[in-house]
């Protein structure tokens, strides 16, 4: 079982780390400096390791094994923390399982397209908003955005998760990853109702104020099990099952379908921002 990034069990496991590498290198009568010349690093990153405040890679991990002697420990120790955590948040993984097991989904969305809608352009969009800092190429944002790729066939055989979407006119405006990427994700919209894999309405930023005006949520359906409601903040999500939450739930849900245009006008909707080439799209930004 992997220890999640917020248990404090993990930041325990970190300081046993440096207590353990100091020991060895003290044992093997080695400074700092001297560990540090030998496994390539720096002798205050050594300090930061035996302290716990820093996280060695794996291929400092191995070096440090072969110099100590400690027969793979520490590269272990590297692979339970770090290499083998999933890329998403506890909360988001809760989440997740639970939408494996799902028959129906119904989701509202103010702001982007709902995760298990969004193509791979749209989701590399997001993420690099999210993390400014990662180059073109970094390897989390693919692993992420390869995982959110998967969750799309969940409405395909042999699972046929059953998905019900409001999205604010919002969502289906701002042009995620530019004009192009955009055009994309609209075409995979369409592309989705026509094929009967999901139902869509669109909620028009004419119809005012609404039962939601700030967060999108999700309410997920079981075979044998209560429905369940999630909402996510920045940096966590909360999941509840209590009748009375769900029965208002339902009810916020049902004013939102009822106040969205209907499924035939929202394809229809969606279809007309489709109109023009991408460039012409682009030139109107």
């Amino acid at each position: 079982m992997a220890i999640s990034p917020g248990d404090p069990l993990r930041l325990l496991t970190w300081q046993y780390f440096g207590e353990e590498l100091r020991r060895l290198r003290e044992g093997s009568g080695l400074t700092q400096a001297e560990l540090a010349a030998l496994v390539y690093v720096s002798a205050s990153y050594i300090a930061q390791f035996e302290a716990g405040r820093r996280k060695p890679k794996a291929d400092v991990a191995d070096r440090l094994d072969e110099v100590l002697k400690t027969g793979g420990t520490f590269s272990r120790f590297v692979q339970k923390l770090i290499t083998n955590q999933p890329v998403f948040a506890p909360h988001v993984m809760s989440f997740l399982d639970l939408e494996q097991e799902a028959e129906g989904a119904y989701v509202y969305e103010s702001n982007r397209i709902p995760g298990i809608l969004q193509t791979r352009r749209y989701a590399e969009a997001l993420f690099h908003a999210y993390r400014p800092y990662a180059t073109n190429d970094d390897e989390e944002i693919a692993d992420l955005t390869e995982r959110r790729m998967e969750r799309g066939d969940l409405l395909g055989p042999p699972h046929h998760l059953r998905l019900w979407a409001v999205l604010q006119e919002t969502a289906l405006r701002v042009p995620v990853g530019g004009a192009e990427a955009m055009h994309e994700q609209l075409l995979h919209l369409i592309d989705q109702i026509h094929s009967k894999r999901a139902v869509i309405q669109v909620l028009p930023i004419s119809v005012g104020a609404t039962s939601v005006m700030l967060d999108s949520f999700t309410i997920l359906r079981f075979r044998d099990l209560p429905p369940v409601l999630h909402t996510e903040a920045l940096c966590n999500g909360i999941t509840r099952d209590e009748g009375e939450v769900l029965e208002e739930a339902f009810e916020v849900y049902a004013q939102l379908r009822s106040a969205a245009l209907s499924p035939d006008a929202s394809l229809e909707y969606i279809e007309s921002l489709t109109q023009g080439s991408p460039d012409s799209a682009r030139q109107r930004e």
